[in-house]
């Protein structure tokens, strides 16, 4: 008689790094444009919010490009020690940064902020969180890579959402204040349900007994050099590189375009959660069409589409605008999925942290480069068409060099 088969403690790694992903995400990039209006207004005091975006688009610059450079020791750290230590400290840092957005007085007190900010990213952001779950995937590796990263577009969907709704009825200041509490209820998840690899509970990840050797798939791949060499390695960077600029670009100032186009403020926070919504299908989707009917494909494929949506975005037509986020959003949520998943299958999980850690500087250099000079051009052109069209191009070369990446895997 056959043994049922047990539930894989797997999938709870998963979900918990998906509710993870779904906070430190959600709260640090769309949740945090839908204050950007009162923030100006602040900010402007008498003589008006106008040539300030630049300057306060300057903060997302400096959260991504610094927890971009501290991903490499985050990811070290994690190697060493284990990823629960430093999600602690993470979502620690990241409550405390919120609360102090309630008391700011100047600019100069947000890029304080944003620097700790920063560091919560790199402690309880995507690294550490794909980290933990590929430990415990090989097989069914896709679609548990995506069911994480899909916490980003639930955050980022439902957070602008919330945040408009805070706002409204309690004004910003308190909302951040409510919105500092959040991460904390987080931490007693961490430290009593995540736990590092299979072998800390006694069991094997489902597919690892193919791999053979008697070995662990954890201890499988390429070394941190070896995968340096690599085409892969480099293409993959650059992809990230020009996507990130090009969606962090349009994500960080879509509710204020969509404000200048008459929208209200609840259905421009409604752009942002309909970007992310078909961001949250993209994720989902192409893990399981990766598992099914291969990575490159799959992976050509999300950008093909995400390129169209870019394309549509430019024209000033009602007719084209919503049809352009859908299109963005669905295609930018199956690249989010693929790109962690072909690194962690290309390079393996030996030494993950160090790899996905150097890619995410990179990756974070064109995303915080994205919100700034996208709100500088704004400033300079008094309009959002030539930024747009820059993201149009970086994202049609991106596909370009997504033709060019061969699919390996290391277990």
């Amino acid at each position: 008689m056959n043994e049922p088969k047990r539930f894989y403690y797997g999938w709870i790694i998963a979900i918990c790094s998906l509710v993870i992903m779904w906070i430190t995400n959600g709260i640090t990039l769309a949740g945090l444009t839908v204050f950007d209006e009162e923030l100006l207004n602040f900010l402007g005091g008498e003589d008006g919010p106008d040539g300030l975006r630049g300057a306060l688009k300057f903060r997302d610059t400096i959260t991504l490009l610094g927890s971009g450079l501290l991903a490499p020791l985050a990811g070290a750290l994690a190697d060493r020690i284990g990823v629960r230590p430093l999600m602690v400290v993470g979502l620690i840092l990241l409550s405390v940064a919120n609360f102090l957005y309630s008391r700011i007085t100047s600019m100069g007190d947000i890029y304080g902020i944003h620097t700790i900010i920063a560091m919560s990213l790199a402690g309880a952001g995507l690294v550490v969180n794909v980290m933990i779950v590929s430990k415990w995937f090989v097989k069914n590796r896709g679609l548990a890579v995506g069911l994480t990263v899909a916490g980003t577009s639930l955050g980022n969907a439902a957070l602008p959402q919330l945040n408009a709704w805070l706002i409204g009825e309690f004004g910003w200041r308190m909302a951040f204040v409510y919105t500092a509490g959040i991460p904390l209820l987080l931490i007693p998840i961490v430290l009593f349900v995540m736990r590092e690899k299979p072998e800390d509970m006694g069991l094997v990840a489902p597919g690892s007994e193919s791999l053979g050797g008697g070995v662990s798939h954890t201890q499988l791949g390429m070394s941190y050099r070896e995968a340096l060499r690599t085409s892969n390695f480099w293409l993959l960077a650059s992809i990230a590189m020009l996507t990130f600029y090009s969606i962090l670009a349009l994500l960080t100032n879509l509710f204020l375009h969509m404000r200048e186009q008459g929208f209200e403020p609840q259905v421009a926070a409604s752009g942002l959660t309909v970007l992310f919504l078909l961001g949250l299908v993209g994720k989902l989707t192409s893990g399981v069409l990766a598992d099914l009917y291969g990575r490159k494909r799959v992976f050509v494929g999300t950008l093909a589409i995400m390129c169209v949506g870019a394309w549509l975005l430019i024209s000033t037509s009602d007719a084209t605008f919503w049809p352009a986020i859908v299109l963005l959003g669905g295609g930018w949520g199956g690249l989010y999925t693929l790109l962690q998943l072909l690194a962690a299958e290309t390079f393996g999980v030996r030494d993950l942290g160090k790899i996905l850690g150097t890619i995410t500087v990179l990756d974070t250099f064109g995303g915080g480069l994205g919100p700034v000079l996208t709100g500088l051009m704004y400033d300079r052109f008094g309009s959002y068409t030539i930024p747009f069209t820059i993201i149009a191009v970086l994202v049609t070369v991106a596909l370009v060099l997504a033709t060019r990446f061969r699919v390996t895997s290391q277990g």
